[in-house]
């Protein structure tokens, strides 16, 4: 019976991994929909940025009336 319980309990913690790895994969999931999104985010404000960076240097550029 030393045997049978060994493999039974090989079983049983293959299934335990393998349950750990699908809740890692599925927080993986969301990790990666939550840095798409910052990385939107990141995108948005550096174009912000730019932006008012090119006003500041075409206002500096304009002579003054």
């Amino acid at each position: 019976m030393g045997v049978v319980n060994d493999v039974l309990d090989a079983v049983k913690q293959a299934m335990i991994l393998n349950e750990k790895v699908e809740n890692i994969g599925k927080a993986l999931d969301l990790v990666a929909v939550e840095l798409r999104d910052h990385d939107r985010r990141m995108v948005r404000l550096e174009t912000i940025v730019v932006f008012g960076q090119n006003q500041k240097r075409q206002q500096k550029q304009l002579p003054e009336e």
